[in-house]
């Protein structure tokens, strides 16, 4: 789990109240958050916390009037959060534009994903929730040129003791920049470790789309592709136990802005890359979490192994430390995820086992070489 034990034990406990509140806040038609319908008011600083878990900050009101009256005093703080993400986006903003022009300019295909620009593109507002690193995908026959090309401006590749785990087993390199702290992680595939490759994901780069930043075109994820990547985003949270309250909102809210003819090809696109599982997974969640005609899609019944509970399924979700034991096992959300193709479990579960093997050997040989 990617938080510390202190942090979780905060938000142990009835979290429903507050859970409902985000439910509210983040629906793409407008809701009333002030009516909870629960058993007690909402605790603010529990809102708090289980907002910030689930990287929904953003989804709050800052007007205390739209907060429940409990929550009220809640406002000042989300102002504060609001104007540090503002902060944050933009500089991530100004140095992907860089980075685009940069790679641009080497003639090198690539697509920014994540961050402010997929959220400017889901949202409308590229301050909804705060981004750090910046993601870019490139095709892995360019990942050493478009490095070559970052360090160009600056950047200079970090965990090289652990870039055979990095680059080989997840598919990405990360590098920074000392004189602005700026992270740029370099994908050269969109897999995550121990769930289905995503096949023929240099797809994407064709299916781009472009939006404009300070005069510079930023390829992003095409809406089609961007749904593909919140499911993948779920079920990678899920395998991990991590709180994923932002993924499934922007999953629903992506899936509400498609029409006929992109749902049709989403459907298509998830089929060829092997993601039709976990299209299927990601709306499974999302569908617990709020009610819209866009998640009406979808088997469950494909899905063996998942609880079909909503309440068990919206826990998973928000808060998953309340829920360890029905939370799918390793092994058993990939099988999930690649029924009907066992040459992909084999080959997946093959990986997986030889990329904790490898992670392994290279922290011993790292313990190692600082006990010297």
């Amino acid at each position: 789990m990617g938080f510390s034990s202190e942090v979780i034990a905060a938000v142990r406990g009835d979290s429903q109240p507050e859970i409902r509140v985000l439910l509210a806040a983040c629906q793409p038609s407008p809701a009333d958050i002030g009516d909870t319908r629960a058993v007690r008011a909402p605790d603010p600083d529990r809102l708090f916390d289980i907002a910030r878990l689930n990287k929904m900050l953003g989804w709050l009101p800052i007007s205390p009037a739209r907060l429940p009256p409990s929550c009220a005093g809640l406002a000042p703080r989300l102002l504060q959060v609001r104007m540090q993400t503002a902060r944050m986006n933009r500089h991530a903003m100004n140095v992907t534009a860089e980075a685009v022009a940069a790679l641009t300019g080497a003639g090198l295909r690539h697509v920014v994903f994540k961050g402010p620009f997929q959220q400017l593109t889901v949202h409308d507002d590229p301050f909804r929730r705060p981004s750090g690193d910046i993601d870019l995908y490139v095709a892995p026959r360019d990942r050493k040129r478009a490095g070559a090309v970052l360090q160009g401006l600056g950047f200079a590749p970090l965990e090289q003791d652990q870039s055979l785990w990095w680059v080989s087993f997840l598919g990405e390199q990360h590098f920074k920049r000392e004189s602005d702290g700026a992270v740029i992680d370099l994908h050269h595939r969109l897999q995550q470790a121990g769930l289905p490759d995503w096949r023929g994901a240099e797809g994407v780069l064709d299916r781009a789309d472009c939006v404009t930043h300070d005069g510079v075109r930023i390829p992003v994820l095409s809406s089609v592709d961007g749904c593909l990547l919140m499911a993948v985003s779920l079920a990678k949270a899920l395998l991990a136990h991590e709180p994923c309250g932002w993924a499934a909102a922007e999953l629903t809210h992506s899936l509400a802005r498609l029409d006929p003819a992109e749902r049709t090809r989403l459907a298509k696109v998830a089929t060829r890359s092997g993601q039709d599982q976990t299209l299927a997974l990601g709306l499974a969640l999302a569908r617990a979490c709020g009610e819209h005609p866009a998640l009406e899609t979808g088997d469950p019944a494909s899905l063996p192994g998942l609880p079909s509970d909503p309440a068990i399924l919206r826990d998973l979700v928000f808060q998953p430390w309340q829920r360890e034991a029905e939370a799918p096992r390793r092994r058993q959300m990939l099988g999930m995820l690649a029924k009907g193709r066992p040459h992909i479990l084999a080959v997946e579960a093959l990986r997986a086992a030889l990329s904790q093997q490898v992670r392994a050997l290279l922290a011993r040989q790292a313990a190692k070489a600082s006990a010297r």
